[in-house]
């Protein structure tokens, strides 16, 4: 079921869009974060921003060896922190490789009482995350076939469920394309992205915009506007937006510029997810 949200009245200090949302961070309660989770609340309210929703780390592959017990500690974090006042502050998990380990990632998302999961592909089954792999010496082909794999391990997670927005579709391309310059065509990979796209919309789940990639070497959303555009071409509409951000610094950065991209695609709403529920708020 879809909500509608009617009489909002509050409107961000320095954001651009009224309701501007940032659905996508970590505090040091992950490993590669920085700060607590009341300093990210509290930069939060600083910026405006209507809600903040924070995501730390569950990476299912490592769960019982290190993830059950981070994801403890980030929960009691969110449950006693002290929401500062106008922000409204949702609780939320990012789940990592659920294909990888399924009980894992049952177990996490039913421990406790989630508004939001992200769903999220950071490494192929016996592969090491994109963020470690260098494609640079490899051959077009080898890469190729990464990325037919992990379209295909994307539909897998779609399949299993357990979350409500995808995690930064092209998320191999921040690190193949825009930190090591190896130009991916992504024409040859329409087919697989399309059958992404549409398992999104059967299941019922939302594409996240991404906009970490606007400051490093990509320069664009993950996924970018043309790959956008084809989303909103086959009929998808449900979108969350997330900073990706690791650190006060970088939160809410780029959101207001991927609020007005999808805009210019034809979207005039996107999804902020209470109790696994999408609440839509208006893009203005």
């Amino acid at each position: 079921a879809i909500m509608y949200v009617t009489n909002l009245q509050k409107r961000c200090m320095d954001m651009e869009h009224k309701y501007a949302s940032d659905c996508h961070s970590h505090s040091n309660c992950s490993p590669d974060g920085e700060h607590s989770p009341g300093a990210m609340a509290e930069r939060a309210r600083e910026l405006g921003l209507y809600a903040y929703t924070l995501t730390d780390h569950c990476e299912c592959n490592e769960y019982e060896g290190k993830y059950r017990e981070r994801q403890a500690i980030a929960w009691a974090e969110m449950e006693k922190l002290s929401v500062p006042k106008g922000l409204v502050f949702l609780k939320g998990i990012e789940l990592g490789q659920a294909t990888q380990n399924p009980e894992g990632a049952r177990e996490a998302v039913e421990k406790y009482p989630y508004d939001f999961v992200i769903g999220s592909l950071h490494n192929l089954r016996d592969k090491e995350d994109f963020y470690y792999m260098d494609c640079r010496e490899k051959p077009r082909e080898e890469i190729d076939g990464l990325l037919d794999a992990y379209w295909d391990e994307l539909l897998e997670m779609i399949e299993l469920g357990g979350f409500d927005s995808l995690g930064h579709l092209t998320y191999p391309l921040r690190y193949i394309q825009g930190e090591q310059g190896v130009i991916v065509d992504l024409e040859r990979h329409y087919e697989k992205i399309d059958g992404v796209f549409k398992s999104l919309m059967e299941h019922k789940k939302a594409l996240e915009v991404n906009s970490s990639s606007f400051f490093n070497g990509l320069g664009e959303t993950m996924p970018g506007p043309g790959l956008l555009r084809r989303y909103y071409e086959l009929g998808g509409r449900l979108l969350t937006f997330g900073s990706d951000s690791h650190r006060t610094e970088h939160l809410g950065r780029g959101i207001d510029r991927a609020m007005a991209e999808a805009r210019e695609i034809g979207f005039t709403e996107f999804a902020l997810y209470r109790q696994h529920e999408p609440v839509m708020l208006p893009l203005e």
